[in-house]
């Protein structure tokens, strides 16, 4: 059993146990008492430590009696989750199983119930089913649907649960692009909700992405986190999975150190009393042992594994433990031995249509011939294994994930300038380390070095994860469905050239021939239609991404070249004019600050969990403490409580929000109030936002250079908003914004 899995049978455990404090209200006749409710989710709980183990047939004793238990007392919740562990016991029992009724009477409850987490969990696990049998279009769908009932919008260890099968399901079929996206989605989940189980799981499958793209280092890092977390939680089974991971990516450069980690990977396989688990240990040792020329022992080992796969029916490890079977029987001469085991692994490669499998069966083809002196088919066996390895890994592909990573790691950080403060400390870094010179303190000026060597480093390292653009994907996608639909259209027209072929009167021809191409109109009308939607859409996305970088280039762009010339200014002062110097730097410090303000709130505003006005207060609030509380300015700040589930859209979210920093900033810079009012209400069908203050005031009739009421003004103009300024000299000044949320 997947480590994963496992992973899911512990979590809904956990979630039923829930459900024994918290009863949802039904409105259906009900006859169960608390103990009734406690002693159905004891005997659930209990199958799915007994399916753990892998003691099955006990599983499904304690769920039958937990249905039964539940019909009797009428407690449909308890029913309804029976029915679910029901047909999670049936897939790891059967080899086909059929589970549909049991998904159905689940779903019949949970609707009935209205139980969007049962739902969810039903459709979650249909998907999970369909993906063991390779039927991944489906299961995809299915996982994609659980998301958008429940585990999206309440974000909780399944999403993640969710998140990580999807990615396993794309490593399976070689997608690596896909399967590091959505591991990287995993991971942001679990760290958030603090699921270390969960998060171990996940951050180990990222270990086996690199080491799919022959990234060895980044795969034993990856592996050394999982292992970390879950010596932490005691999780014996994924400690042996991923010692066993450690022992792989160490096999290449260091034997002994591969032994050593096997050793410790089989003592924990062993002490789950899971007979799969020793399968990983058995496949190392094989490999271990041909390394040290033992060829008859690694062929014992891999034997051992292959009937383990055999009795779980296990057909992904089947095809490459018989592919490696077969290349050490040709290490031994055993031509008979080793093609048997080949055509076993290359009938299982054409079930599953995979093409990871494609790839390592022809290479591992391509040494078994050359092994035995046959580099004709040996060439030609290995032109199959390059054109596979292609498609599977490619740099394009690499760079992708890299970017991905990129964005985690950004993400993580709270997308903080890192580079621009970097520099800024390296400056004066570099000022500390003149001024422990002039004291003749040697170890303080190496210290003040080696800071600053390792932060060059650093910055070094960040420039070289460049962000891509997604432009030229979606184009390539936009090209693709145009191929396809010009050969949809070439298919259609060589059919209906062979219906009027066969036709055999002219009425009967006429019929056919109006039927195809009206249903050929309506196939490009509608092709048309879909990309022409493509097109809207990537036009929207493009005019975000203008705006995105008109507002990087407006409010950064100026402040990095005064940070540059200032920066230029200093090294010029710094061996002479020491305070000076100080000055300077203290005023890149200030501008560093504002730009970080500045990307932070780009970042917040484009992000879609921002969408309710609930966050967008809690936003204004930090921006009026941090502006106005430094200066012993009072604040009111009164907001109506039934506008707080509000949404705003995206871009009037960003300009809203920048019209209000411009009237907080100017009340704390130029008005010299004591007291700064904020409020926002509803107005009619749209929504106001007043600031006023008592300071000084100022002529609105007078013609000024300011280009903050400028700015403020075109941003009420995108909003589609009505901006009004009030003020008169020594009166203060009042600023209110009528708008309706898009």
């Amino acid at each position: 059993m997947s480590t994963h899995k496992q992973h899911y049978l512990r979590s809904i455990a956990l979630h039923l146990v829930l459900w024994m404090f918290v009863a949802i209200p039904v409105t259906h006749a009900q006859s169960y008492t608390k103990a009734d409710s406690t002693k159905i989710y004891q005997l659930l709980d209990q199958a799915d430590q007994e399916a753990v183990t892998g003691s099955l047939d006990r599983a499904m004793q304690y769920t039958r009696r937990a249905l039964q238990l539940s019909k009797e007392k009428r407690m449909l919740r308890g029913e309804g989750f029976a029915r679910l562990k029901e047909a999670d016991i049936i897939v790891q029992q059967s080899d086909n199983p059929k589970i549909e009724t049991h998904i159905q009477d689940a779903i019949k409850i949970a609707t009935l119930l209205k139980d969007s987490f049962m739902l969810a969990l039903a459709n979650y696990q249909y998907g999970q089913c369909l993906m063991y049998q390779e039927e991944h279009e489906q299961a995809e769908k299915l996982f994609h649907k659980a998301l958008a009932l429940h585990f999206e919008k309440n974000v909780t260890g399944y999403t993640g649960l969710v998140y990580n099968d999807l990615g396993y399901m794309f490593g399976v079929q070689g997608e690596f692009e896909k399967q590091a996206m959505w591991l990287l989605k995993s991971i942001r989940v679990y760290e958030q909700v603090q699921d270390l189980s969960g998060l171990a799981t996940a951050t180990n499958n990222m270990a086996s992405v690199y080491h799919n793209l022959g990234k060895r280092e980044e795969a034993i890092s990856y592996t050394k986190e999982a292992i970390a977390m879950r010596e932490k939680i005691g999780d014996i089974t994924g400690l042996a999975t991923s010692y066993a991971n450690l022992s792989l990516f160490h096999r290449p450069v260091s034997i002994d150190s591969a032994i050593r980690y096997q050793e410790i990977a089989t003592k924990y396989a062993e002490k789950t009393g899971v007979k799969a688990k020793l399968v990983p240990g058995y496949d190392n040792m094989s490999v271990l042992m041909n390394m040290q020329k033992k060829k008859k022992e690694a062929l014992e080992y891999i034997q051992k594994s292959i009937v383990i796969c055999r009795e779980l029916n296990d057909k992904m490890g089947l095809a490459h433990k018989t592919r490696w079977a077969a290349l050490l029987c040709a290490d031994m001469k055993d031509t008979i031995a080793g093609n048997t085991y080949f055509t076993e692994s290359y009938q299982l490669s054409q079930q599953l249509n995979n093409k990871t499998l494609w790839r390592d069966f022809y290479g591992s083809k391509s040494s078994y011939y050359r092994t035995l002196g046959d580099y004709r088919n040996a060439y030609e066996e290995l032109k199959k294994f390059y054109l596979y390895k292609d498609s599977l890994v490619n740099e394009t592909t690499q760079t992708n994930i890299a970017e991905l990573e990129t964005k985690y790691e950004t993400e993580k950080k709270d997308r903080s300038i890192a580079a621009l403060n970097a520099e800024q400390k390296i400056r004066q870094l570099e000022l500390e380390k003149q001024k422990a010179i002039i004291a003749g303190n040697k170890e303080e000026a190496k210290r003040k070095q080696n800071e600053i060597n390792f932060l060059v480093q650093s910055q070094q390292l960040q420039d070289l994860k460049i962000k891509q653009q997604n432009e030229e994907l979606e184009k390539q996608l936009l090209l693709t469905q145009a191929k396809e639909q010009k050969l949809q259209l070439a298919e259609k027209e060589k059919s209906l050239q062979t219906s009027q072929l066969k036709a055999q009167t002219q009425l009967r021809n006429t019929w056919i021939i109006g039927t195809l191409l009206l249903l050929t109109l309506v196939a490009v009308l509608f092709n048309r239609y879909q990309l022409k939607k493509k097109l809207e859409q990537q036009k929207e996305l493009e005019k975000i991404r203008t705006d995105i970088a008109r507002d990087l280039h407006d409010d950064i762009g100026s402040t990095l070249t005064s940070i540059s010339i200032l920066s230029k200014v200093s090294q010029n002062n710094l061996g002479r004019d020491l305070q000076k110097s100080s000055a300077i730097l203290e005023n890149i410090t200030e501008q560093s600050e504002q730009i970080q303000q500045a990307m932070s709130d780009i970042v917040w505003t484009i992000r879609p969990d921002n969408d309710k006005l609930e966050n967008m207060v809690v936003r204004m609030r930090e921006y009026v403490s941090h502006t106005l509380e430094s200066k012993n300015i009072d604040i009111i700040f009164d907001v109506d409580k039934d506008i707080l589930q509000e949404t705003i859209a995206m871009e009037q979210r960003r300009d809203f929000f920048l019209v209000f920093k411009e009237a907080v900033n100017n009340a704390a810079k130029y008005a010299q109030a004591s007291c700064v009012t904020i409020r926002l209400s509803r107005a009619g069908n749209g929504l106001q936002l007043t600031v006023s203050d008592n300071g000084k005031g100022f002529d609105t009739s007078r013609t000024t250079s300011s280009s903050g009421l400028k700015g403020m003004r075109e941003r009420a103009a995108a909003l589609g908003a009505n901006l009004q300024i009030n003020s008169q000299p020594q009166q203060g000044t009042t600023i209110c914004l009528q708008f309706e949320p898009a």
